[in-house]
């Protein structure tokens, strides 16, 4: 797969669908913020599928309100679907199959991990949260917000960044990442990329992916 004499030394997690399915949680908590906002808005779970194809709600908020609704209005409606994501999420996360043992794998064998999100620091610090009975969140050499870059994802800079902050090299990295267009924002950085789709990650039958991620980054590293 890639050169033998490379040896890798990071796994970045790329996103917080990567680590916990949050997604059926994420929607109903934007559905129950647009009610107390005063908003006949109504996401299914066919919607949404769709809207993650882009990542970040700030974003997704203003696509649907088609840009009619100001800044402040924006993140009044998020800070509302926080408040209620804490509340629907207590207690109900838990990681996806083979990330524990993929984080193991790493600390066993003196890998860096790297926790890459481009999300706001109050949602992910209640995912960390809610994982906290599963997952050592101090064993991460680096946890990353929306805060650290000006450019969200799709675009590269996150990656950018934590390969600098880390002082690693593109080549001895891996990302994992659950939608086609958070993995475009690790490929233009040219980090190695897993495609770890999740329940609600819309892709076409002709995307590589894979359901084991665990034996993925293991044959990977083996291979590397």
């Amino acid at each position: 797969m890639f050169n033998d004499y490379i040896i890798m030394k990071s796994i970045l997690f790329g996103s917080i669908g990567v680590l916990v399915e949050s997604s059926e949680i994420q929607r109903k908590a934007f559905n129950k913020a647009f009610k107390e906002f005063g908003l006949d808005w109504y996401w299914n779970a066919a919607n949404y599928i769709k809207m993650l194809e882009k990542p970040g709600g700030l974003n997704r908020i203003a696509e649907y309100s088609k840009f009619k609704l100001n800044e402040n209005e924006v993140k009044e409606i998020h800070n509302l679907k926080v408040k209620h994501f804490k509340y629907l999420s207590k207690n109900k996360l838990k990681p996806r199959k083979g990330i524990l043992e993929t984080i193991d794998y790493g600390l066993k064998n003196n890998i860096k991990i790297g926790f890459i999100t481009t999300t706001n620091k109050l949602t992910l610090d209640l995912v960390m949260e809610g994982l906290s009975e599963f997952i050592d969140f101090s064993n991460f050499d680096l946890i990353t917000y929306e805060e650290n870059v000006s450019r969200r994802k799709p675009h590269p800079d996150i990656y950018n960044y934590a390969i600098k902050k880390l002082d690693l090299d593109y080549s001895n990295s891996i990302s994992i990442e659950n939608t086609i267009e958070n993995c475009n924002s690790s490929i233009k950085a040219k980090l190695p990329t897993l495609f770890y789709p999740g329940e609600y990650t819309f892709f076409r039958d002709s995307d590589n992916f894979t359901n084991d991620i665990f034996k993925s980054i293991e044959d990977f590293f083996k291979e590397s």
